[in-house]
């Protein structure tokens, strides 16, 4: 029955018609029935030519668009919102380009789990020029969309990303639709409200959108300074995040630059940004040199100090900071374990344990031996069962074998034989710990399409290698320019050496010459002192 009801695609803009068209056009060869869609465009303070484009696009679904003055994306997705007539509420951003079966990923989520939050991806599209912050952010966007893919994440509040999202209408008008006050972080803060009121969330990989993001430093800079703004306004909504947000490491240890600017930010902010724009030139330069690391610590101190840039203009002092949340925050790690689990029962019944009461942490232990603590993470959907084995094999892996080992689970002959294994597993998991983790390579995208047969896969995967391909060019061609830079270098080189040669040459020359000058007038020397005083004169 939901299948034959319409679906509401929202999509703000302001002042990106080209990119808004793209999406609307892609929207055009939706898998889904298009006359069960409904777009909803808000032209939020637009000046360009989007609203005239808009009237005059022929659409093959049902368009509506609606203009307000300049107030923002949350005003504008949550009038859009009002205007919309649809069962199903899909947000997107005008710049991600949908794939065709992105409405039908987004529908099929909703029907085999009624009263989700569905989030979709959308990777950032591989630029034409490749350069450090690109890969940065392809990087980032990677990171936060990897972990959803895991059976059994344990979702977050900032798992909420609202450029590629779909709720119930009825859901989304019970919790309160968007916060206005926010500029950033605005599906974070509805993340928070919708983890409280016991909202599950999903992911759906087949839901793909691809993100034409062009962003570039500047941007990233002036967003982190928004993002401080905004977390200052969350922590003030909801004081348990304070713990868990940027804000919380002011006084955390960092590099002398990073402590510099943050007092800046505070004390000085003037001297802050003329010292930050000395930085930002000093980037291009560093990347030209082709020292990534060292790049990427300079970013990384550049947009620390806009954040705390961004909250010293909401809070004003660093006292204010340390007020903030006193007396209101919920100290989680001193609430103590919800429930105590007893794997020795099995992990069946422990699983079942969790779902009946979905505690915020739980002390596990295997028979008469500790097995670790699962604490409550601030913003984080309660414990369920799937996330149990998970946190099993990762975080509590270790602490399981030796219990497993110590309570005769795994065989020993003696009981202090079961203690030197205990002890053989400690050591093997520190060594093995101290290898670190290995990045995630950009081939990891192909891991968010479960395939599943449906038509639009063999355009993904097509879309998939022409942005490998060009990234394959992009390098070769940057390869051949190193190369050619070489040989230039080299033969610059030679050219050198032979004016060298040719310079010692003509200096040996000259010294010649000189030592015949030299030796003609000692003669002449000698001769002038051998002669009688009268001939001399």
């Amino acid at each position: 029955m939901m299948g034959e009801q319409t679906v509401s695609v929202i999509i703000p803009t302001h002042n990106r018609s080209a990119s808004l068209r793209r999406a609307l056009d892609a929207l055009r060869v939706q898998s889904y029935p298009l006359r069960q869609v409904e777009v909803v465009v808000v032209a939020d303070g637009c000046t360009d030519e989007t609203v005239e484009i808009l009237h005059h696009y022929d659409a093959p679904f049902a368009l509506r668009v609606t203009e307000q003055s300049s107030q923002g994306v949350s005003a504008a997705r949550n009038r859009g919102a009002s205007c919309a007539t649809g069962w199903l509420l899909i947000f997107l951003d005008d710049d991600v380009e949908p794939t065709p079966a992105l409405i039908e990923a987004h529908v099929r989520a909703h029907q085999l789990l009624p009263g989700h939050v569905a989030i979709g991806p959308y990777p950032p599209v591989p630029q034409a020029q490749i350069n450090f912050f690109h890969n940065k952010l392809r990087a980032s966007w990677e990171a936060i969309f990897h972990p959803m893919l895991q059976v059994g994440h344990r979702y977050t509040y900032s798992d909420l990303l609202g450029g590629n999202l779909s709720l119930e209408a009825e859901l989304f008008a019970r919790v309160g639709g968007f916060d206005n006050c926010f500029v950033a972080h605005e599906d974070s803060e509805l993340g928070v409200r919708l983890i409280k009121a016991g909202v599950p969330f999903t992911f759906a990989a087949d839901a793909l959108g691809y993100h034409h993001d062009t962003s570039d430093p500047d941007r990233s800079f002036l967003r982190k300074r928004q993002e401080g703004r905004a977390d200052v306004i969350l922590a003030r909504r909801h004081p348990e995040l304070i713990q868990v947000l940027p804000l919380a490491g002011f006084k955390a240890r960092c590099s002398s630059l990073r402590r510099i600017l943050r007092i800046l930010a505070f004390s000085c902010p003037t001297a802050g940004d003329l010292l930050a724009a000395c930085l930002r030139r000093e980037l291009d330069l560093v990347e030209r040199a082709r020292l990534r690391r060292r790049w990427r610590r300079l970013l990384e101190d550049v947009q620390d100090f806009w954040y705390w840039r961004g909250v010293a203009e909401e809070l004003g002092t660093r006292r204010a900071l340390a007020n903030l949340g006193q007396g209101r925050q919920a100290r989680y790690d001193e609430c103590g374990p919800k429930i105590k689990l007893d794997l020795h029962e099995g992990l069946e019944a422990a699983e079942r344990l969790l779902d009946e009461e979905r505690p915020p942490g739980a002390l596990i232990c295997y028979g008469q031996q500790p097995v670790g603590f699962i604490p409550p993470k601030p913003g984080a959907e309660r414990l369920r069962g799937a996330h149990l084995r998970p946190i099993l094999a990762t975080d509590l892996a270790v602490s399981l074998l030796q219990a497993l080992v110590l309570e005769g689970a795994i065989t020993a002959p003696t009981a202090a034989d079961r203690l030197k294994l205990s002890m053989s597993i400690e050591v093997q998991a520190a060594r093995a710990r101290g290898l670190g983790p290995v990045d995630l390579g950009l081939d990891q995208y192909s891991d968010w399409q479960r395939l599943d047969g449906h038509q639009a896969e063999n355009g993904r995967v097509f879309w998939e290698q022409q942005g490998r391909i060009k990234d394959l060019g992009h390098k070769k061609a940057w390869l051949e320019e190193q190369r050619d830079n070489w040989w230039r270098l080299a033969e610059e080189r030679e050219r050198m050496i032979r004016e060298q040669q040719a310079w010692i040459e003509e200096l040996g020359r000259d010294k010649a010459t000189l030592d015949e000058e030299r030796q003609h007038w000692q003669r002449l020397a000698g001769e002038y002192r051998g002669k009688p005083n009268g001939q001399q004169s």
